[in-house]
């Protein structure tokens, strides 16, 4: 009885909230999705509907959605649902307490539209001023995202022009990450590789030269495991804290405010990142206290993606050699995978559209996969389609395809 008249709260409290909360309304009008949630028994359920920025709703734990969410029995959902605690359905699911059937995309999304309702708790502190030092594909969607969030927003990029549409909305411009990190509390860096965020903290410009004690360098970039752990010495050294805050998606992903982010650092420097965080990010995941462990969880990931597209590009080439139609890949692909991101790798393999809608260039991927490989040498050498892959990626960037996706390495010889 208690978990039906939650889940029936829910569904009032979200059609409440939805009426003039603009954040949740834009939020509500970026997908359409069913949702059921109930009890392993079905004795107790509730389907939720988003379409075009509206909710519907009715009672049931038995039928279809997108999106199943079964408990273990009615108390464990109530307890876990009602707690405190921001990471009770994570530590749920780890306990086996809650299985997730369906779309994860929409689990993520979900999970972003109840923060959004929750109220804000007593604010103990001043809003922290955040820079964001790299206004490339994914920095502008996280400085974006930081801006609209609130935040007092310092800004600095190598080529100035970039800033523009934030300094229009108030933001400050630096002419060096020395300067950015004066103003700020905490830094948020999203640049290329190792070299680039050595030269930012060590420069004699750089943000170490202006970072106040106490401050925090939350790192974005996909950097390997070892220079976290460099970086986590720098830091420390200055007096003040580095996070990994590793991200998954692509740059329409950083500007809808949809990333994936892996936090990883000293509790008490988590929780100072997390608003920040959340601002761009459907999910976020505490790794633990290691920084390194955010870099291990984003290689491992895109390692999943990257063997994905690999695997893709086999397939095809399969199909194109023995005559079997790359429409019937395409659909057997579809089907396959649920998560839209590998769908629409599955379909520019498929097409080999590698020059529209560039994401994430193969200078980028190849990097990565380099540092997935020392990742895996260093532990459990298991990556066994890594050196394949950079090879391919090699002949390709040798070719003139370095600045097509990522994905161009699967393209079927001319």
């Amino acid at each position: 009885m208690k978990l039906s008249l939650l889940l029936w709260g829910l569904a009032v409290k979200l059609r409440k909230t939805s009426r003039n909360n603009a954040k949740l309304q834009s939020l509500l009008n970026t997908r359409t999705a069913s949702i059921r949630i109930g009890t392993e028994d079905q004795t107790v359920g509730r389907l939720f509907v988003f379409s075009k920025g509206h909710i519907f709703t009715q009672s049931g734990a038995k039928g279809g959605a997108d999106l199943k969410m079964v408990w273990k029995d009615p108390d464990t959902a109530y307890k876990a649902m009602t707690s405190s605690d921001p990471e009770s359905a994570s530590h749920a699911l780890e306990r086996g307490d809650l299985r997730l059937e369906g779309d994860l995309t929409v689990a993520q999304w979900f999970g972003h539209v109840i923060r959004t309702i929750k109220p804000a708790g007593p604010q103990t502190a001043p809003i922290e001023a955040v820079a964001v030092i790299g206004l490339g594909k994914m920095g502008s969607g996280l400085a974006h995202n930081i801006q609209r969030g609130g935040f007092p927003l310092t800004v600095f990029n190598r080529t100035a022009a970039k800033a523009k549409p934030f300094l229009d909305k108030g933001a400050i411009l630096a002419s060096s990450p020395k300067e950015a990190a004066s103003h700020a509390d905490i830094i948020v860096s999203s640049l290329m590789d190792d070299a680039s965020i050595r030269n930012l903290v060590t420069a004699p410009d750089g943000v170490l030269a202006g970072l106040k004690p106490g401050s925090i360098h939350l790192c974005a970039t996909t950097i390997s495991p070892d220079m976290a752990r460099e970086m986590v010495r720098l830091h420390d050294d200055h007096g003040c804290h580095f996070v990994s805050g590793a991200v998954v998606g692509r740059p329409d992903a950083a500007m809808a405010g949809e990333l994936i982010t892996f936090l990883a650092g000293e509790k008490e420097s988590i929780a100072r990142c997390m608003p920040v965080c959340e601002t761009y990010s459907s999910s976020v995941m505490v790794m633990g206290k290691e920084p390194s462990l955010a870099n291990y969880a984003k290689l491992s990931v895109n390692y999943v993606a990257v063997s994905c597209m690999a695997l893709m590009g086999q397939i095809y080439s399969y199909g194109d050699a023995v005559g079997i139609t790359r429409e019937f890949y395409g659909r057997l692909f579809e089907a396959s995978f649920s998560n839209p991101i590998l769908k629409m790798y599955a379909a520019k393999i498929r097409d080999q559209e590698f020059e529209t809608g560039v994401g994430f260039e193969l200078s980028g991927g190849l990097k990565d996969v380099k540092l997935m490989l020392a990742a895996s040498d260093e532990t459990s050498q298991s990556f066994d389609y890594a050196p394949m892959i950079i090879e391919k990626m090699e002949q390709a960037a040798a070719a003139g395809f370095e600045h097509s996706d990522w994905s161009v390495f699967t393209r079927t010889p001319d």
